[in-house]
């Protein structure tokens, strides 16, 4: 049994009466629900996750900028059950109204219970938490313009002003999340201060910004300033060091020997197979939204020809064809930079891992080996033939 939609706008889910606007049975009842759905399930794998992880003293990296984002995180959660009360007080029966303010209640208490945990176990911003104050800033900024052009305000004012506390604190909780955690605060005595300074700012930044590249901007500024020289230069990032990029490819290799029939590519997908699906996934979403620009294109030439003659559409749509084609351009071009990015990953990586295991092979090798093969042939077969491998399986494959 569904649940029960109270509007008489029915599910939707595009509203008859307002323009570019969802029904609210829509909003409730297939996004919000479907949001901290989907977080929930992502905070229990975290939270279980987090839990074989160390744990640092609370004295130690529990500082005020934490306690203000702990503090703006239970505000959320207020916010939260005061539209909970507010929606079972309107609806009397279990609807999409009073069952999505649930799920989101129990998704901020969630997220007060992560943040707490990431904080004493995590040197990164949480992606999950991220994430979800992002969905839920978009949401509630949604559901806002919803109830302000179904005249809510009037209606229903306690409503729409906890939607409105919950949007302010959940966009505030985001903005202190994304900030850096300072090197100092997780330093423990038997780390090297050295190499604190020169670690890759890429293994302590956030969602965002990797996605936006913004953690390189430092250096590009330094290098705008002045010529870079190598004591500018990071060290290199701890996944790309050949004794830990290559360590799960050996144990898989030699897992596959011990096969009757042994594959070789069988264990280069069980090592790298989800970062190579993750780059065909930036692929797939870069194709897809592809196809968006010419249709919004093509609708915002109707919009314009029609405009001041009887046929013209209402202006809300305009706005939406030009923001919406700004959003897809956008789009379009995180996807495809995450992509490049990510088969360039995967391609050194490889590299690393079959020179590596060519080079052990050929120190293993017996006097009546050595033989059969020459110098140049082993000296090829690390260089010209892995690179060969690495840049179909990384640059290929996914057209």
């Amino acid at each position: 049994m569904g649940l029960s939609c109270p509007s008489s706008e029915g599910w939707g889910p595009l509203s008859p009466s307002r323009p570019v606007d969802f029904t609210t049975c829509f909003e409730h009842g297939v996004l919000v629900t479907g949001v901290n759905v989907l977080f929930l399930v992502a905070a229990i794998v975290r939270l279980r996750t987090l839990r074989r992880a160390p744990i640092l003293p609370r004295s130690l990296v529990a500082g005020s900028l934490f306690w203000v984002k702990l503090s703006l995180a239970v505000s959320t959660l207020a916010a939260s059950v005061a539209e909970l009360a507010f929606a079972t007080f309107a609806y009397s029966t279990i609807c999409a109204f009073t069952v999505s303010m649930g799920l989101q209640t129990l998704a901020a208490a969630a997220a007060v219970s992560l943040h707490y945990r990431e904080q004493l176990r995590n040197r990164v911003a949480s992606t999950p938490l991220l994430l979800f104050w992002l969905a839920t800033v978009l949401l509630a900024l949604m559901r806002l313009r919803t109830a302000i052009s179904m005249d809510l305000v009037e209606t229903q004012p306690a409503a729409v002003v906890a939607n409105t506390l919950f949007m302010l604190a959940a966009l505030a909780t985001m903005a202190l999340e994304c900030q850096p955690k300072p090197h100092g605060l997780y330093q423990l005595p038997d780390d090297d201060e050295d190499d604190m300074e020169f670690q890759s700012p890429e293994e302590r930044a956030n969602v965002f910004s990797r996605w936006t590249f913004s953690w390189m901007t430092p250096l590009l500024e330094q290098g705008f300033r002045k010529p870079l020289q190598m004591a500018d230069v990071w060290e290199l990032s701890r996944q790309y060091r050949p004794d830990v990029a290559t360590a799960e490819f050996q144990s898989n290799w030699l897992a596959e020997q011990k096969r009757s029939n042994p594959s070789l590519f069988r264990a280069t997908m069980r090592t790298y197979g989800a970062a190579w699906a993750l780059a065909g996934f930036y692929k797939l979403v870069k194709d897809l939204v592809a196809f968006l620009n010419p249709i919004l294109l093509s609708r915002l030439i109707g919009f314009v020809s029609t405009y001041h003659t009887p046929a013209a559409e209402p202006i809300q749509n305009g706005y939406f064809y030009a923001l919406s084609m700004f959003v897809v351009a956008s789009v379009q071009t995180l996807a495809f930079q995450q992509h490049w990015t990510q088969n360039q990953r995967v391609n050194s990586l490889i590299k690393i891992s079959y020179t590596t295991a060519i080079y052990r092979k050929t120190m293993a090798l017996s006097n009546d080996a050595r033989q059969q093969y020459n110098v140049g042939g082993i000296v090829t077969h690390m260089s010209v033939d892995s690179q060969r491998v690495a840049d179909f399986t990384a640059n290929f494959s996914h057209h």
